[in-house]
């Protein structure tokens, strides 16, 4: 009993940890495509652009999109940054219209 529960335990970390990797791939995105939107459904929409998504052990390019704006709010488009030997996603995200570019992540130190 014990060594099954042992096992178990084992396989769910190891799941866990695997899973961690898959999400935090090593090497970076390649270069971002050009796109050519397709006619702007109405003056209420933005474009979105397409990116890179990581997925399993490869990215996979996510192609761009008009969506409705929302009222007082700008797009900011999501980017990768390299924390260690990783790399992350920071999604995009609606903020307050002309707040400007969002601050720069602070460089995190290697441990």
């Amino acid at each position: 009993m014990r060594k099954t529960a042992l096992f178990a335990l084992a396989a769910v970390c190891l799941a866990a940890v695997a899973g961690l990797a898959a999400e935090r791939p090593r090497v970076g995105p390649p270069p971002v495509r050009v796109e050519s939107p397709t006619l702007r459904p109405s003056e209420a929409h933005v474009w979105v652009p397409g990116f890179w998504k990581w997925k399993d052990v490869n990215y996979e390019w996510v192609e761009g999109r008009w969506v409705k704006a929302k009222k007082g709010r700008e797009w900011v488009p999501g980017t990768w940054e390299q924390v260690g030997s990783r790399w992350v996603w920071k999604p995009g995200k609606w903020q307050k219209a002309g707040a400007g570019a969002p601050k720069p992540a602070k460089a995190k130190k290697k441990k």
